[in-house]
């Protein structure tokens, strides 16, 4: 866990252009030796030793709400194949280059997975005037909870730069103020976990 830190959210990123303004976001960071890809983080994130107590929760729940937190489900969000996992509903997937403020390079022919119209995207400016990276990452929303997570992989030479991210919708309104001490720990021990 001490490799993990506390960074700011990359402003092209889905997670940082999701809800509102007085909406609560963070973005952890760390990096990791070799290529790994979208795919394989998911399925690492959710398999994880750190995520099981969540699982398990979410494993109790799911009997009454058809919520679904199997192995079986995390390896299908993770290749793509299935657009829910536990709590959670894809809001957006996306691989390849991303301008600074969202919107990828008109050169780019990259894919793009779900409607940008669902995250109210913004207007870019041209990708000479805007910096481009590259950026594989998906956003899942929690309709029951208010609350979204946000997944992405970044190269960075040999090695990957893991991101993990949390939004929550009126966190003044919500209650949620008073568990975000618990949460950036839990979030620091789950990407630690990866």
């Amino acid at each position: 866990m001490t490799d993990v830190t506390a960074c700011e959210l990359p402003e092209g990123s889905l997670l940082a252009r999701y809800g509102g303004p007085g909406d609560y976001r963070d973005c952890f960071s760390r990096e990791v030796p070799g290529e790994v890809s979208l795919e394989q983080y998911i399925e690492r994130f959710y398999s994880s030793m750190a995520f099981a107590p969540e699982r398990l929760i979410l494993g109790l729940i799911g009997h009454a709400k058809g919520w679904d937190a199997s192995a079986d489900a995390f390896r299908a969000l993770a290749r793509g194949e299935a657009d829910r996992f536990g709590a959670w509903e894809v809001i957006d997937r996306r691989s390849g280059l991303v301008a600074e403020h969202g919107e990828r390079p008109a050169s780019h022919k990259g894919v793009v997975s779900s409607s940008s119209e669902a995250i109210g995207q913004q207007e870019c400016p041209p990708a000479s005037e805007a910096q481009i990276y590259e950026s594989d990452q998906i956003l899942l929303l929690s309709k029951d909870t208010n609350t979204a997570s946000w997944l992405s992989v970044q190269p960075q030479g040999a090695n990957t730069k893991l991101l993990f991210g949390s939004w929550v919708g009126g966190i003044d309104q919500s209650g949620w103020r008073v568990m975000l001490t618990p949460h950036v720990w839990y979030s620091r021990v789950l990407l630690g976990g990866c």
